[in-house]
């Protein structure tokens, strides 16, 4: 498919930038391929969802998981 597109220079260079491409066709092609991926996803499911639905251990202790300097976390 052959079309003229008017695309804002800066955005352009930006884009062009952080991903190192410097050809035109390209990067609209790559863009439209990652904007497809990411609304293709899966609607991400509200956590509280899971309620009743998820058994913790008992032993489970989340403030200790805050604590990255505990040598036991890792």
């Amino acid at each position: 498919m052959q079309t003229t597109l008017i695309i804002d220079d800066k955005l352009f260079e930006e884009a062009a930038n952080l991903v190192s491409v410097q050809n035109p066709n390209l990067l609209v092609e790559m863009a439209l391929t990652e904007f497809i991926r990411n609304h293709q996803q899966p609607k991400k499911r509200d956590i509280r969802e899971l309620i009743g639905k998820v058994e913790i251990s008992p032993d489970y202790d989340y403030k200790k998981l805050r604590n990255y300097s505990d040598p036991s976390y890792f």
